[in-house]
């Protein structure tokens, strides 16, 4: 996958090389912590239930009707063909894990009933526009899902057996990144500092989770930032794009320390209770393959199907006239990225199939 390097990336490049020993290599790899001795899945044993924390790439309805642009026309063309609060054509990240674990994707935290088929599966409490503190988009970040889960259990929503049976995934962190390079003057230090902080914070909240007594714990890794539509750069008429390498050098960071702080605290229990799903890898995998064969094909790989065509509107949206603000592609199946910043169905789907080739 192509990269263009600014003289202006420099300096974050220099401290990337800079990193702590046990970085994976080039592409993001890290340790592979997918096979547990216990058994023949990454958790060691056949979860009924799954606990969903995190941002837009695992929300599946949290966010009001009236505040997301992912209630809204062309979301859910391809499933379940209307809108329905997911940041894609289809299907997110959450659904792949939770159809690997033979499971339902569980049912979203604001649509809840306290009823045995709707809890049978768990629940997702995730938010877009999440992170792990307070973000532009104001949205519960993961200490108040946490919360929300925590009175669940108090109220004995879900027992201990339910939790004892019960694996939780975080998606998170990719919106704290973007906060803190919308409002402050990026440096060195500054970056360093605010990914430590980032990483403390995530290692509190997946520790409460399991201390609540969830059994097992996966925390998704970041994803190339920079690959992302809305921070790669296109040049040339052809409006090629190129993934911007300061960007994916953070992603990178963070990714180190993630995984160095995990490795540590399973070590600290004698047992593989944290799972990291290199979600890095995946990405990166399959933009530079254009696609996964016999499952995708993506032609230009960081283009997005839904293309906003007037400055400071998002996908979905139309403007005071109500014209729609944003066109199409014709064969969502053909794009991984669906906007500026979710894949799409067909992405998803590319990724866990790369991310779980063996399993």
């Amino acid at each position: 996958m192509p990269h263009k390097t600014h003289d202006w990336q420099i300096s974050c490049l220099v401290f990337f090389c800079l990193l702590p020993s046990g970085y994976g290599g080039v592409n993001g790899s890290f340790p592979n912590q997918f096979h547990d001795r216990n058994g023949d899945n990454i958790f060691g044993f056949e979860p009924k239930m799954l606990f969903i924390f995190g941002d837009s790439y695992v929300d599946t309805g949290n966010n009001p009707i009236t505040f997301a642009n992912s209630w809204r026309f062309p979301y859910g063309i391809t499933f379940p063909n209307k809108p329905t609060g997911r940041y894609s054509d289809g299907r997110v990240s959450s659904y792949y894990l939770a159809k690997y674990l033979g499971l339902r994707s569980p049912i979203p935290y604001r649509w809840r009933r306290y009823e045995p088929k709707q809890l049978e599966y768990g629940m997702n409490f995730a938010y877009g526009g999440a992170g792990v503190f307070e973000t532009i988009y104001k949205v519960a970040n993961t200490t108040l899902q946490i919360e929300n889960f925590r009175n669940l259990v108090h109220e004995n929503v879900y027992s201990a057996a339910d939790l004892l049976s019960s694996v939780a995934l975080f998606s998170i962190a990719g919106n704290d990144y973007f906060t803190y390079l919308t409002l402050n003057n990026v440096t060195q230090q500054g970056i360093e500092t605010f990914t430590r902080r980032i990483i403390n914070q995530m290692i509190l909240d997946i520790t409460t989770v399991q201390n609540l007594g969830v059994r097992k714990v996966a925390i998704a890794a970041m994803q190339p930032l920079g690959c992302l539509p809305v921070a790669s750069t296109a040049t040339g008429k052809s409006g090629f794009r190129w993934c911007n390498e300061t960007y994916n050098v953070i992603a990178k960071f963070h990714n180190t320390l993630l995984s160095q702080a995990l490795i540590k605290l399973n070590q600290e229990k004698n047992d593989t209770v944290f799972i990291m799903l290199d979600i890095y890898k995946a990405f990166w995998t399959v933009l530079k393959n254009k696609g996964v064969r016999g499952i995708s094909s993506f032609p230009n790989p960081l283009e997005r199907c839904c293309v906003t065509t007037k400055k400071g509107y998002k996908c979905g949206e139309v403007d005071k006239r109500g014209v729609r603000t944003f066109e199409l592609c014709k064969d969502p199946k053909s794009f991984f990225f669906w906007d500026d910043l979710h894949p799409s169905q067909q992405g998803w789907r590319s990724i866990y199939s790369v991310l779980l080739p063996d399993l």
